[in-house]
């Protein structure tokens, strides 16, 4: 069990009242109902989105609140979550009591040996050639996941992307969007957007009638790990081959004659872990094939980053936390060590860290970075009201 109440009792680690004041002041003006929202967007990651629990516990004591919420993989749980707006003494309870190998109990075939989740990808020839036996795409199926997330969205009153459209309790409509990978044809699919341009070939007449559980279910399988989804004649999987890091998803489309200025910042939690920073030898075929697969996944989100979106993410890094994305199997110890750093990333981006050179976040300095005058959007907003 994930006690978070001992973890934020320890010295020097919640944000003090003067430091919210300080943060606060920096903050786009608070709606009408005097709440000051925030978009998101999760980076996946496997297990080690634990992090983002202690990085919405962060903006939880801030005073923000989520509004339109986009993830892969790990991060598309949080953001389901999130936008059924779980109140965070709910999610703690939620993720801190969970046993994460419930998620594995259904193995696709009794062929298939393996012994600790945590390293299943580290080897993955013995992985292939088990499942190629078995005749199947990946060791576990992923319906129980679904279920488990199926059954915490009805305690929302959420099941289909069309609920999301309801009021909800604090009157602010959410907004989720789910990354996956179809690799039968060889595309990126954003759902539910993206559901009415192949209604034809998937059936489907209402986006909106796409249940939430099964989209986040795609964009969580692991390949090979996870049994391959289906969407359709389509085989799905995780949405993190394509982009693992969707920032630019709230972002103005290409060829938009006039951009609206921002209502409210999209802040991009990213999970970084400082070995896969370093540059990797490459000396072989597998080494060339591990490197291929490694730059698939991060190469257009890292093109995108470079593009003056750096003031936009908070970089949590796992290094010292040392779990693998697929280790279900992880202790409390590990739990406590993932929150602690999430929040204290988010408490950095926020409050500015003189010791890394990173400065506080401002809202005027975020819209300049965006393209966007402060003064002019300011005049917008009162406009709009």
């Amino acid at each position: 069990m994930l006690d978070t109440n001992q973890i934020l009792q320890e010295p020097g680690l919640r944000i003090t009242a003067a430091e919210k004041a300080s943060i606060l002041e920096r903050m786009p003006p608070p709606a009408p109902n005097g709440q000051i929202y925030i978009d998101g967007v999760f980076e996946g990651g496997g297990v080690r989105g634990i992090a983002f629990l202690g990085a919405l516990r962060c903006c939880a004591d801030v005073g923000l609140s989520w509004r339109k919420v986009a993830g892969t993989s790990a991060g598309a749980i949080t953001a389901a979550l999130v936008a059924a707006n779980f109140q965070i003494d709910h999610l703690e309870k939620i993720i801190g009591s969970m046993n994460f190998m419930e998620f594995l109990t259904e193995k696709t075939s009794s062929l298939i040996l393996n012994g600790n989740p945590a390293d299943d990808l580290s080897h993955p020839l013995w992985l292939i050639l088990w499942l190629q036996l078995a005749g199947k795409s990946g060791q576990y199926s992923g319906e129980p996941f679904r279920r488990w997330m199926a059954g915490m969205l009805r305690k929302q009153g959420l099941t289909s992307f069309s609920s999301l459209k309801e009021q909800s309790s604090d009157g602010v409509m959410r907004e989720l969007k789910v990354v996956t990978s179809d690799i039968s044809r060889g595309e990126m699919l954003v759902l539910p957007d993206d559901l009415p341009n192949v209604e034809e070939q998937r059936g489907y007449r209402d986006p909106g009638e796409f249940e939430i559980a099964e989209a986040v279910r795609l964009s969580m399988s692991i390949p090979l790990f996870f049994e391959a989804g289906k969407l359709g004649g389509s085989k799905i999987v995780d949405g993190g081959i394509l982009s693992n890091f969707p920032l630019w998803i709230y972002d103005f489309k290409p060829g938009k004659t006039q951009q609206i200025c921002p209502r409210w910042p999209t802040f991009g939690l990213r999970l970084v872990h400082r070995n896969n920073q370093q540059g990797k030898p490459i000396t072989g075929p597998f080494d060339v094939l591990r490197a291929m697969f490694s730059t698939m996944m991060v190469a257009r989100d890292q093109y995108h980053l470079g593009q003056g979106k750096q003031d936009r993410v908070i970089d949590i890094d796992v290094t010292d936390a040392q779990v693998t994305a697929t280790e279900f199997n992880l202790g409390d110890d590990k739990k406590r060590v993932l929150y602690r750093i999430g929040y204290l990333a988010m408490k950095d981006f926020l409050l500015g860290n003189a010791s890394t050179g990173q400065p506080p976040w401002n809202w005027d300095e975020h819209l300049r970075r965006r393209g966007f005058d402060p003064v002019e959007c300011r005049q917008e907003y009162a406009a709009r009201s």
